[in-house]
Order: C-alpha cells, then sequence, then structure tokens
C-alpha cells in the first residue's frame, strides 16, 4: 500500500496474540515496525512472538498485560527492554463480550466488558501518552465495533462499552491534536474468528481479520496531514 513508511516505528497491540490483534500484529511487522503484542495469557504471546522472530530480526516483543488494572499496565511498560520502549503506535483491540439481556445481567459481567473493553483503552492510553507527547506526533487506533453505533439485544454491556469507547476517542482526539497525536477508530461488524483455514470455509458477510489490518494499514501509511475519523467496515 502506498504511502508514509513506519519501519522502524514500534506498536503496541493489546489483545495482541489471537484474533484480529494478532493479524494486526503480523501485518505491521511484515511492514518492518517493531511489535509488542500484549495479553494476559504469556504462554499464547510467547509462541506468537517466536514466530515472528524466526525472521532472526528480533522485532516482535511479549508483553504480558491485564489492561484492567493500572498496575499491571504501568508495571509491563516499565519491563520493556529499551528498544522497544520508544512506542510510537497504540492499538486498543483488547476486549470481549457477554450475552445477557440487561435485565438479567450479572453486575460482575457488567463489570469484565466495561473494564476490558473501556477502562482498558483508557489505563493504557493514559500510560502511553507520556511516552508520544514529547515525540510531537504517534497513533492511537481503537478497535471499536458496529455495536458503538447501534443497539443489539443481548449485548447490552458490550455496546455500552464501545459506545463509550468512541465518546472516550473523540474527546481524547480533541485533547492530543496539539501534540500531533492522531486517534482514529475502526468499526467493524462482524470478524470471523478464528481466522478460516480455506476459502471454502469463510463465511458469507463476515468480515475476515485481515480486513482489519488492512485498515490500520492504510491509516498508518496516510500522510501527516490527513486525519481519517472513523472508518466503518461491513461484510458482504
Amino acid at each position: 500500500m502506498n504511502g508514509i513508511s513506519r519501519r522502524g516505528q514500534t506498536a503496541l497491540i493489546t489483545g495482541g496474540g489471537s484474533g484480529i490483534g494478532l493479524a494486526i500484529a503480523n501485518r505491521l511487522h511484515s511492514l518492518g515496525m517493531k511489535v509488542i503484542l500484549a495479553s494476559r495469557r504469556i504462554d499464547m504471546l510467547a509462541r506468537q512472538v517466536e514466530r515472528l522472530n524466526a525472521d532472526g530480526q528480533n522485532q516482535a516483543f511479549a508483553l504480558a498485560m491485564d489492561v484492567r488494572e493500572r498496575q499491571s499496565v504501568v508495571s509491563a511498560l516499565a519491563e520493556l527492554p529499551t528498544d522497544f520502549a520508544d512506542i510510537d503506535v497504540l492499538i486498543n483491540n483488547a476486549g470481549l463480550g457477554v450475552t445477557h439481556t440487561l435485565e438479567d445481567c450479572p453486575e460482575e459481567d457488567w463489570d469484565l466488558v466495561l473494564d476490558t473493553t473501556l477502562k482498558g483503552p483508557f489505563l493504557v492510553t493514559q500510560a502511553i501518552l507520556p511516552i508520544m507527547k514529547p515525540k510531537g506526533g504517534g497513533f492511537i487506533i481503537n478497535i471499536a465495533s458496529q455495536a458503538a453505533k447501534y443497539g443489539y439485544a443481548n449485548a447490552g454491556p458490550y455496546c455500552a462499552a464501545k459506545f463509550g469507547l468512541m465518546g472516550f476517542a473523540k474527546a481524547l482526539a480533541e485533547e492530543v491534536r496539539p501534540f500531533g497525536i492522531h486517534v482514529h477508530n475502526l468499526m467493524p461488524a462482524l470478524v470471523q474468528v478464528p481466522a478460516p483455514d480455506s476459502p471454502a470455509d469463510i463465511k458469507p458477510g463476515w468480515l475476515q481479520t485481515d480486513d482489519l489490518a488492512d485498515a490500520v494499514e492504510y491509516v498508518l501509511s496516510r500522510p501527516e496531514h490527513v486525519f481519517v475519523e472513523d472508518i466503518g467496515l461491513i461484510g458482504q
């Protein structure tokens, strides 16, 4: 994809060990970027990082982090080696949902979804901004959802979290614009995870994880004066 190269820059991807996060990590790594895969599941991260580093370039790093807990986020970032500590791109991807009506949703499930999907991006972004602001630039890309625009029955906590994520992102964009930091939001519909093993297994009407990676690559390859506000993605 023609445009600005981010080769040599560093990206932190939350929920980076599988699904959408891993597809984005794979793509950015293929573009010559350093990638930090962050998740609570360090064993899964370690396998993916070993695969990415098999090229001998050592451009991938596994970071154990629970985005729901401030101390976990702060401690994890403090453990980054010097080669990965100068973060240029943050992908707020970690998130989850539960299937309940709002009337029947247990409080602990509400808290789990909101803490992971909304509080997590807040905590990680808050910890990353002191790294980005002195550099005069950077990218924060939030993986939102069509559930950030439309309400869906039996997905109330997820809708609330994604609507909240968009509000968070809009306010953040205004606050960090003077520092040259771009805030972008991807809003996919249904995404097939895990990725199918063959084209015959692709679900009609579903997005693929590489579609999200394409969108991230597009955003990062735009000239600095171009701001892509939101990208909605819908499978057909």
